[in-house]
């Protein structure tokens, strides 16, 4: 029997402390005595609901249409404050099986607040019992929908975050792909150039062709300089990316997170300085990485125009930010300390624009 159980939370068990109230009153508050036995099975399907396994899909609907006929009943025929034990099924319902508004227990438990509201109705005597039945239902609506909006906001929150490490794991993939190619590409020809000139000096020796063999080993030499200096380039390569290349690399970021992506880049970036070009690419990369993780939008463009100075504008229709405090963008502000520029937050939402200027100081 008790493989039917698992994975429960104690927290669920805190409002148990609330079956204190039908018991005192069978005992001291004039509610017959077999009162007790209902609100003991009351407890007991509570418990059970907490902890039984979502597989057992009757017996879960079983108890969960107990627990609600005798709230109603409770609330309709002795004490109209038994409403308030329907926050037991509004924590069930968001919180331990997560149901969608359209679900037989989300129904069965809207339908259990009506009828407790006309029976709590029809049972009144006086004006404050009437305000009461209808007041704690709603209360208790208000809490459930809060609740259900707190939970979907949390679902969206993990969702945005597993497909952030999606996405920051296959770019770390394409970074390690294109090494790879750039190491096939420098390397291995290289080795397979030096094999051939190798093998092709000693058999040049083998047949007394000294001179041959001279003009292969100074080829050798140079060959093994031309590499080292590719090796180099490669290297500051692998430190260094274009922005040319960072905007290839957001492209295929935003298509992987289902945003639309529109470049307006009307400078020419083939003769900006290392230093500006690397300035931009470092601050293209915080801004569109903090629209993906962050903004939850559908839309971005990027303009990149030369008007007293260069101008990075990112715009995007995501949520923004929810208030300006003057430290906001502190990364992209760091990297304006290496060149003369500003960073400023033109819209701070609907939609958000950001614009970042730089001094040209940097022609090739």
């Amino acid at each position: 029997m008790f493989r039917l159980f698992k994975n429960y939370n104690l927290l669920y068990y805190l409002a148990l402390i609330f079956m204190a109230y039908p018991i005192a009153g069978a005992l001291f508050l004039g509610y017959p005595l077999w009162t007790l036995v209902p609100t003991a099975l009351f407890a007991f399907s509570y418990v059970v609901l907490v902890r039984i396994s979502k597989t057992y899909h009757k017996i879960i609907a079983v108890l969960w249409l107990y627990s609600l006929a005798y709230t109603v009943y409770m609330s309709c025929v002795y004490d109209g404050g038994f409403a308030w034990f329907f926050f037991f099924h509004s924590n069930l319902l968001v919180w331990r099986f997560r149901d969608k508004v359209r679900s037989y227990r989300a129904l069965s438990y809207f339908l259990a607040l009506l009828i407790t509201v006309i029976g709590g109705e029809i049972r009144a005597t006086s004006f404050i019992e009437h305000v009461m039945v209808t007041i704690v239902p709603i209360f208790i609506l208000f809490m459930t929908y809060s609740q259900y909006n707190l939970r979907v906001e949390g679902e969206m929150q993990d969702e945005l975050y597993q497909k952030n490490e999606t996405i920051n794991l296959l770019a770390a993939e394409n970074e390690r792909n294109r090494i790879g190619r750039d190491l096939h590409d420098t390397l291995g020809h290289t080795f397979a150039m030096m094999s051939l000139k190798t093998e092709l000096a000693l058999k040049q020796m083998e047949k007394g062709q000294y001179e041959a063999v001279q003009q292969q080993l100074e080829e050798l030499n140079q060959i093994s300089k031309d590499s080292m200096k590719e090796v180099r380039e490669l290297i500051n390569n692998l430190k260094f990316r274009t922005v040319t290349e960072e905007l290839d690399n957001i492209t295929d970021m935003f298509a992987l997170s289902d945003i639309e992506l529109t470049v307006d880049n009307q400078l020419e970036l083939n003769v900006l300085s290392p230093v500006i070009q690397s300035s931009l690419t470092m601050i293209l990369q915080e801004l569109t990485t903090n629209i993906v993780k962050h903004a939850q939008a559908k839309h971005c463009q990027i303009s990149l125009t030369h008007s007293e100075g260069l101008k990075v504008r990112v715009e995007d229709d995501g949520i923004g930010f929810a208030k300006l405090t003057g430290h906001e963008l502190h990364s992209v502000r760091e990297r304006l300390h290496l060149v003369k520029g500003e960073v400023v937050i033109l819209s701070s939402q609907h939609p958000t624009i950001i614009e970042v200027t730089l001094e040209e100081g940097g022609k090739a």
